[in-house]
């Protein structure tokens, strides 16, 4: 087993011996011996091991109260920016309203370019449209 194989496995099965798998145990037990790394890799995970299994002492609740409350009063304390601060950075307001007019104008001229020219005159659509209204709720058709 090379060194890289070694801590692979130790990252999958842990420290403990009994949940590498048995075929594995004969081959780790004999990197261990001939490596010194290896034995320090193991002793470092051991000593997680031992870590995660203590229980976590307890915490008071007056102490998760006042670190809530240093929480909130740090967020309170900072400026909150805008989505338009944010996307636009900081600049004047008449800088930032005549983007605005620009912006809206741009859209106005797109929809009026985007949109065909009509191709029948103004009466006929009005008599078409006054057709279908007519087909359709009544039922006849004329």
């Amino acid at each position: 087993m090379t060194d890289e194989d070694f801590l692979r496995h130790l990252d999958e099965y842990g420290a403990a011996p009994e949940r590498w798998p048995p075929e594995l145990r004969a081959a780790a037990d004999a990197a261990l011996a001939r490596s010194p790394a290896l034995r320090t890799a193991l002793e470092d995970a051991q000593s997680f091991d031992r870590l995660l299994a203590t229980p976590a002492p307890p915490v008071e609740d007056a102490r998760v109260d006042r670190l809530l409350a240093a929480v909130g009063k740090a967020a309170r304390a900072m400026p909150q920016d805008s989505i338009a601060m944010l996307l636009l950075g900081r600049m004047p307001r008449r800088t930032v309203a005549g983007f605005c007019v620009a912006l809206l104008a741009l859209g106005w001229l797109t929809g009026q370019l985007a949109s065909p020219a009509p191709t029948a005159p103004r009466s006929q659509e009005l008599a078409l449209l006054s057709d279908e209204v007519v087909t359709l709720f009544d039922g006849d058709s004329r």
